[in-house]
Parts: structure tokens; sequence; C-alpha cells
């Protein structure tokens, strides 16, 4: 996804019993407050030495290189899979079930590391197990970032990831969806025709219907070559940028890239998602999702005239976002007739009340706070802060979002999980817990499920299935303490501070293995034991890749 993401479908078949959570309102802020060391501020080190530290990971690199060596040192799926093998699978075709890797992964060693160890007559050590490694070109190492080159110049080890590392190095393509209403509502369908016959006479060099979506042609991308995106479209082409434009005001066309539509997909796919459904958006912010789904609930063709439009409930943490969402919703050219069908509220999504009438969602979108690893291609800010300690930090919260969403669902209803990021602990590692929650008083142990993408549904979509292992790591960097950069510096280089030293990981095989630090890990973040695995088949999950589609 340019939101690159693990996507679920669960469906709730029973009630499940209460409990209760709480949260930030800012957890992603929060998160990232957090030193660099990835625990709270310390009192041995002052403001300054705080912001010094801050200060060094950013301008050092350090983020890149320990994004990098994480996901190097993940297991087969997470972001690397064999490009000749089976681990991609489309959407139409049956699951092929990848092996769980069980060779453990060694720690990687530093450049400074390796020549002490060269010196005494050793070999060196590599963080990952590569019985199949890819294909990796000289095209595609010439594609990658030159903040990411640096951070694997001398690194072997994670020459597997090459191809994912340039995939996130290229400018996520401008992507385009033709509303739902304007193939239903007559006073649109006009507009929409002439609008798609001009996208395909006149620009069709620049965009075209994607391939995966056969059946319906209502999505259109950039064209490989083009280098079209919402950043480059109007030096490109400004009476393309016009015709969009005039697309949007109209209510005709949605921007919006292609991770941010799967879940409303999925749960239209899955008929839970339908004319008339009570739909609850926990965490709506822009909105894009919650007009999606809003065009679908409240659009009816002649079949549906005796039946009542649905409503989408539109809810976020945030009081500013919630502003933001609306002011969005009025700017998107959709119909008054459909836009007064949302409920704005201002809740804590892990709190959410039970509505007042006592009736329970249809389904539930919960595209719930993360880390946004998911977003390098169009957030610039993400690599430059990278720390595990952020995704660790977020688990619980989107564990109790996940909780309370399942908690508000009808018997049978069915909410959509999903983040914009790349790690397992706040995808995989949620689902498989959340899951054995939801199901610890059932007999049967079926009172909550994970469903199937639905075949029909992007039949030509390339995904990779949900991993069942993965790895927990952090950044522990107690040594740092006051460092200085002088006026008009822009790095560290030279100040005496070893990066490959400074900026790396620690690995913990178990939940045990932490009791001796001074974190917030929680047993939750680790694979489910091979028992769990069997009952709750996270292969079921779904992580569209960088490049892929």
């Amino acid at each position: 996804m340019g939101k690159s993401a693990a996507d679920s479908l669960i469906m709730s078949k029973r009630k499940v019993r209460n409990e209760t959570s709480c949260s930030s309102i800012n957890p992603l802020s929060d998160a990232r407050k957090k030193d660099k060391s990835g625990q709270k501020s310390d009192s041995s080190f002052s403001k300054a030495d705080l912001k010094a530290k801050e200060l060094w990971h950013r301008k050092s690199g350090a983020g890149y290189r320990l994004f990098v060596e994480y996901y190097a040192g993940q297991t087969k799926g997470v972001v690397h899979v064999d490009d000749d093998s089976d681990s991609h699978i489309s959407s139409r075709s049956n699951i092929n079930l990848v092996d769980k890797l069980h060779s453990k992964r060694q720690k990687g060693l530093s450049r400074a590391a390796k020549r002490r160890k060269k010196k005494k007559g050793g070999t060196e050590e590599t963080c990952a197990d590569l019985n199949a490694p890819p294909v990796v070109t000289a095209d595609a190492y010439s594609m990658i970032s030159s903040q990411l080159k640096a951070a694997i110049e001398n690194r072997s080890e994670c020459k597997h990831i090459i191809n994912f590392l340039s995939a996130i190095s290229q400018t996520l393509p401008l992507t385009l969806r033709i509303r739902h209403a304007s193939f239903i509502e007559d006073s649109l369908k006009s507009k929409a025709e002439m609008f798609i016959s001009e996208l395909k006479e006149r620009y069709s060099d620049l965009v075209r219907p994607v391939s995966y979506d056969s059946s319906n042609k209502t999505i259109f991308q950039a064209t490989p070559n083009s280098n079209l995106s919402k950043f480059s479209l109007g030096k490109i082409s400004p009476n393309l940028k016009r015709l969009i434009m005039k697309g949007t005001s109209e209510g005709i066309i949605a921007r919006q890239e292609l991770g941010s539509m799967l879940p409303v997909i999925a749960l239209a796919g899955v008929n839970k998602l339908e004319f008339g459904s009570k739909v609850l958006d926990m965490c709506a912010s822009p909105g894009s999702k919650t007009l999606q789904a809003l065009e679908i609930v409240g659009t009816f063709s002649k079949s549906d005239l005796k039946r009542k439009k649905g409503r989408i409930v539109a809810n976020d943490i945030h009081p500013l976002r919630l502003e933001s969402l609306q002011d969005a919703i009025k700017r998107s050219g959709v119909s008054t007739s459909l836009t007064q069908r949302i409920i704005y509220t201002n809740h804590d999504a892990s709190k959410f009340p039970t509505p007042k009438s006592g009736s329970t969602f249809d389904c539930i979108i919960a595209d719930v706070p993360c880390s946004g690893d998911g977003t390098v291609r169009k957030d610039p800010h993400i690599l430059p802060n990278w720390m595990p300690s952020i995704s660790n930090s977020l688990h619980h919260l989107q564990m109790t979002i996940l909780k309370r969403a399942i908690k508000l669902l009808k018997i049978g209803g069915v909410v959509a999980y999903s983040t914009c990021s790349l790690n397992p602990i706040e995808d995989e590692a949620v689902v498989a817990s959340v899951l054995s929650w939801g199901n610890r008083f059932a007999d049967d142990n079926d009172a909550v499920e994970l469903l199937d993408w639905p075949d029909d549904s992007l039949p030509g979509l390339k995904f990779c299935p949900g991993v069942e292992t993965w790895r927990v790591a952090d950044y522990v960097d107690s040594s740092i303490s006051k460092m200085t950069m002088r006026e008009g510096e822009d790095s560290f280089e030279g100040s005496g501070f070893d990066l490959d030293e400074k900026a790396k990981l620690t690995w913990y095989d178990s939940f045990e293995d932490t009791k001796n630090v001074v974190k917030t890990f929680s047993p939750t973040m680790w694979p489910p034991t091979e028992d769990d695995r069997n009952n709750i088949n996270l292969k079921k999950c779904r992580r569209l890749l960088p490049g892929d589609n």
C-alpha cells in the first residue's frame, strides 16, 4: 500500500464480554516523544541532552539504519518474499501457504566489530539466513535513495531486501477512484462517462485503469513511466490536473490511494457493507474511507427504493482532526443528500460508547493509529525518526481499539482492521492476540473468526499472506549522553561517535528475555504458539507490499 499494511476481516459471531481500556488523545505523538533509547525520559538526562539525542538520531541517519536492520532481520514474508515463489497470491487464486521459517537468524555485526573479529581471524556473521535470495539487479540498487544506500553500505546481510528498499524509494503513483454514486445516480452518470472517456482518449499515456480491477474499471493509476504523483501532477500535465480538480469538485472522483480503499472494498465484498448498513469508522480522519463507505450505504438503485438509507458514524479522538474531516467532506463534491447521513463523534476509539439506542453496527472500519512506516513513499519524515519503540508503544492501544470494535458489532458483523505499517507487531500480533481474547470464553473456539479476502473483490490484485512468525526488537542506546553539534553543521560526522555502534538493535527471542529491561513489552508482541497459530490461521491476513501493484 502506499499505505502498506496488513488488512484483516474479523467476524464477531457471539457477544464478547466488556473490559476497560485507555489511550492518549494523540498516541502516535506520544510514542514519538519517547526518547531515542525507546523509553520514557530518564531523569539522568537534561532537556538539552534529550534534545541533542533526538537531533543526533535525525541527522546521523540512525533511523534509516535501524529501519534497514529491523526489516532485514525479520522473517520471510514481512517485507521480503522470493520473486518466483508462491508467496504472492492474487485475490482470486487459492492461497498457497508459506512455510514458516525454522532457521534462527543471527545478529549482524557493526563495521567496528567486524574489524575486531577480522584481526582475530574470525569470520563474519550475518543477520539473515538467505536460503533462496531474490535476484538483485543493478537497476534495483541504483533506484534506492541516497539515505538508504548509506544505511546498507558494507552490509551484505541486507542484500535480500534490496528490491524492497528500491520500491519504497520510488514516488507513490497518483491513483483515482470513480465514486460509486457515479454509476447509480442519473445526475452523475453522464458526467462520469464524459470524465472517463476524456481520461482514456487524451491522457492514456499518463493514467490508465488498473489491471486488477478488470470487472469494474473504477480505479485509475499513473502509468509506470509517467512519474505522475500528486506532487508532480501540475508540472507534468496542468490540463490533467484541472480535469481531476473539476471531477473532484463535482463529486465524480476521489483521489485515494489503493491501500486506503481496501478496508471498504473488503467489507463490501463479504456483503456486510451495503445499502442500508449501519457503519462505524473508528478513526475516521482524513475521511477517504468514510466517504467511500457512505457512497455504498447511502446510494440506492431502483431495487432499493423500499429500504432505508444507511448511516456512517465518523469518529476521531482529536477535535482538530475531526474538524478537518468535516471540511474535507464539505469540499468533496458529494451531494448533501449523502453527507447528511454522516454522524460525527469525538471519542477515544478504545472506549467508544455503546449507542444509546442499544443498536450495534453491521460493520466497523478500524484503521488504527500506527507508526506509518508503510507510507515512507509519501512521507519523508518517517524514516529519519524511525525506531522500533514506536510500534512497540502503539501495540497495546491497537489491541484495545480492535477489542472495542468487536464488542460494538452485531452478532455476525465484521470489522476490517488495517494499518499503514509494515511491522508485524502492529499487524498480525494484534490480530492474533485479539482473536485469542475474543474466543477465551467460547466452548468451540469460534466466537470470533478471521475471514478470507473475498474472491470477487479486485481479483487481479497481488497480495502476500499474513506471516505467522516474526521477531521482536528494540533500540537501546544508554551510551549517548551529551552530544553537541556546532552551529552550521548538518551532521555528527567527525564528532567521535561510531554510528555502527550506536544505531544497533537488540533482539528478544521471548518475553522472558525482557524481564531485566526497563521497557514496556507485552507477551502479545511475540508470535502465538504453534497450536494457537493453527486455530487462528494468520495467513488469511493480507499484506500489500510497496511496488507490488
